[in-house]
């Protein structure tokens, strides 16, 4: 009886691992049975738990498996066990002296085993095990053999490394594009943050940040707006998209620009919101050096403009009036009876009154000098006249006498916009009429020019000679958009044309901002 006891004992290291209380009952028949039913549970929970029990015998080094072990790997069962050198023979090459180390360990010293390891199965496939393992000791203290589990956790792992694969590889596209991502969960106002975002936001991997952190960072002028827009796209439960500037902990500001899409509950209201957040600070610091670079190429033309203007009228225009001046003379000697002379004089004299009205008029176009000497409406006005002169299209002019001076570039800026619709208007719209309205407004210049000619229909598909003033409308818009300021056409066939330019009056042209375009994707 004390010899099948001994046989079951051998086949079930499981049993002898949890069982202890059981060695002490082998003589007897009942005990025996229960023995016998206790192995059978254990073998039925091996195989739902993919466990398998084994034992290492330190005398004879030899390992014994359960009936479950060798199934786990596609062996057939053997009765007196195995070497410990065969079974380490099962282990993959790379894992194979740890795990002579690890079971050294617990045969030395007692330290109980567990590890991970990958084994290969009799067909080849490979097979990831999980075991745990404690040494048997004799009454002595002497370690005599290790009694162990191993669990097959093969695709519980290869589950987790396909995740951390995916998020490695999320997070490494992030990293690439700039980029981070988060998720809140309204109800428990929880946020969750991807490691780029974190990094981006100068976080610590497990530093607390939540909605009043997130606001504090950001920069005062723009956290009314950002509240704004993420309220209004809870209530609606839409998309929404910002720019904003955000102030790390070490004082570094950075632009960033953030896209929600709130997800609805049962209830149809928001229940959480997914986004993104790209880094676009040096995109930004690029643009605002180009329109500084842009910004002084249009100060330099202009100023060119400015001194050819003065060199016109202060070269060939006083040549031109000294001529006239000359002729008033020859007039004077000129015999009265000779009257092709007196044709030809008079021939010149005129030839030289167009010349000098053209010089005038040339060099006022290429730079007004009343713009620099009384403002943007004297100016507006004065060309006006002699547009609506020149072409027969009447145009009005509406801003206030008291309206004041802005920045030289501004109102360069506002002056090409309004000379350069109009030429349009004359071109192109067939309209009869024409009105410039410029005024102030919470900080800003707004500039409109109306007609009410056949439309930009055309002229918007860019076929053709229709396509020209393409040309200068994206001169228009760069101008004013290098000023950090808003530009559009408002146009319906046969209904007339609206030129629209909006511009900061505070000389924002230079500052590091993004507030109006945040505003436009507002």
């Amino acid at each position: 009886m004390r010899r099948r006891s001994k046989t079951a004992e051998n086949r079930s290291g499981w049993a002898q691992l949890y069982s202890y209380e059981l060695e002490s009952a082998r003589g007897d028949a009942k005990t025996e049975d229960r023995l016998r039913s206790s192995e059978m549970l254990l073998a039925q929970a091996e195989q739902l738990a993919n466990i398998g029990s084994w034992e290492l015998d330190v005398k004879s080094q030899k390992l014994f498996w359960s009936a479950h072990f060798y199934r786990l790997l596609g062996l057939k069962p053997k009765k007196n066990g195995m070497t410990r050198e065969w079974g380490l023979r099962l282990i993959h090459p790379d894992d194979r002296e740890r795990g002579g180390r690890d079971l050294q360990a617990t045969l030395t010293s007692g330290v109980p085993l567990d590890n991970e390891m990958r084994f290969f199965r009799a067909d080849g496939a490979m097979r990831i095990f999980h075991s745990r393992a404690v040494a048997i000791r004799d009454k002595n203290g002497k370690v005599v053999a290790v009694r162990g589990m191993s669990q097959d956790v093969t695709e519980s792992r290869t589950a987790e490394i396909k995740v951390r694969e995916s998020e490695n590889l999320l997070s490494n596209a992030e990293e690439i594009a700039h980029l981070g991502s988060w998720e809140f969960e309204l109800g428990s106002a929880t946020l969750r943050l991807s490691k780029n975002l974190r990094a981006m936001y100068g976080l610590a991997e497990d530093e607390k940040f939540d909605r009043e952190i997130y606001t504090a960072g950001l920069h005062p002028r723009d956290r009314a707006r950002v509240r704004r827009i993420i309220d209004e796209a809870m209530a609606t439960c839409k998309p929404f998209e910002y720019q904003t500037r955000y102030v790390l902990p070490t004082g570094e500001t950075r632009f960033l620009f953030t896209r929600g899409i709130p997800i609805a509950g049962p209830d149809g209201k928001a229940a959480r919101v997914l986004g993104v957040v790209q880094n676009i600070t040096d995109a930004k610091r690029a643009q605002d050096d180009v329109r500084r670079l842009w910004r002084l190429m249009m100060q330099g033309r202009d100023e060119e403009r400015r001194h050819m203007a003065r060199e016109l009228h202060e070269s060939a225009g006083q040549s031109l009036a000294a001529l006239k001046m000359n002729l008033s003379r020859l007039d004077e000697s000129l015999p009265k009876s000779k009257r092709l002379v007196r044709t030809l004089w008079r021939s010149s004299v005129e030839l030289a009154d167009a010349a000098v009205r053209e010089v005038r008029t040339v060099s006022y176009l290429m730079h007004p000098p009343l713009l620099d000497e009384a403002g943007l409406g004297p100016a507006l006005r004065w060309y006006a006249r002699g547009f609506a002169e020149r072409s027969k299209i009447a145009v009005t002019v509406d801003i206030a006498d008291d309206f004041g001076r802005a920045s030289q570039d501004v109102e360069t800026t506002v002056f090409r916009v309004v000379q350069e619709a109009l030429t349009n208007v004359h071109r192109y719209s067939g309209s009869s009429t024409a009105r410039i309205h410029v005024w102030r407004e919470n900080g800003w210049l707004f500039a409109e020019v109306k007609d009410e000619g056949c439309g930009l229909a055309m002229v918007s598909r860019g076929a053709g000679p229709h396509a020209l003033p393409g040309v200068g409308i994206a001169g228009m818009r760069e101008r004013v958009q290098h000023l950090h300021g808003s530009f559009e056409i408002e146009s319906v066939a046969g209904r007339g044309t609206v030129v629209r330019a909006n511009l900061p009056l505070d000389g924002g042209a230079d500052q590091a901002s993004c507030d109006d375009d945040a505003e436009k994707l507002a």
